[in-house]
């Protein structure tokens, strides 16, 4: 079989800080910038990307004996046996074309242009925490390949109470390094069009603090 060339690396995705997006920010310490830019709006952020756990079917079209079903590990990768000594491939956190590339290049050196398709056969649940001055605390689910912003999942909490503060809803974010962002929204500038709304992500507690008046 003829190899071809390595495919360009793909671009790591772009770490923007929510500073400056929706009021105050208070931080617990000096912190990386978050794993997205959730002060862009939700619309620039429906492509779908893989996670851990999510279950998916890959492989080369026209090449049965390159398919697996797998689910993603936790470190992100998925195992391929056909591709040898070098069978794990990391997915967790790229679009469906992205991780088609990257399996893609890993092909290439058996396959003249290969085509790899990757379906999702089942996601991972991914889910948020919602406590204070809220009607119903707990956690929100996520839904699959939709965007959870921070108004759907007050207002999924049954909304903020009458006693709460609107002004300073804490989010905390768990950072890829493992430390802990906090910050400070004013939900009433994104109430009154002055802030975009807030798009979460996995595993972010929100927590809504009683009215000093």
């Amino acid at each position: 079989m003829t190899a071809r060339r390595a495919l360009p690396s793909l671009a790591a995705a772009l770490l923007l800080a929510l500073a400056g997006c929706a009021g105050p920010v208070e931080e617990t310490n000096t912190l990386p910038a978050p794993s997205a830019d959730p002060s862009a709006p939700a619309s620039e952020q429906v492509s779908y990307r893989l996670r851990a756990r999510d279950f998916v079917r890959v492989g080369v079209l026209n090449e049965a004996d390159t398919f697996v079903e797998r689910r993603i590990n936790p470190d992100g990768t998925i195992d391929i046996p056909f591709l040898g000594q070098d069978s794990l491939v990391k997915v967790a956190g790229l679009t469906m074309t992205e991780a088609q590339a990257a399996i893609a290049a890993r092909f290439a050196k058996f396959f003249k242009s290969p085509v790899v398709t990757v379906e999702i056969r089942g996601y991972a649940e991914r889910r948020i925490y919602v406590d204070g001055s809220v009607g119903r605390t707990g956690p929100i689910a996520i839904p699959p390949e939709e965007t959870l912003t921070l108004k759907k999942a007050l207002a999924s909490a049954g909304g903020i109470l009458r006693g709460g503060n609107r002004s300073a809803v804490v989010l905390r974010r768990r950072q890829p390094d493992g430390s802990l962002r906090t910050l400070e929204i004013d939900v009433r500038k994104i109430d009154l069009g002055e802030s975009p709304d807030i798009p979460l992500e996995d595993d972010d507690h929100i927590f809504v603090r009683e009215s000093r008046i």
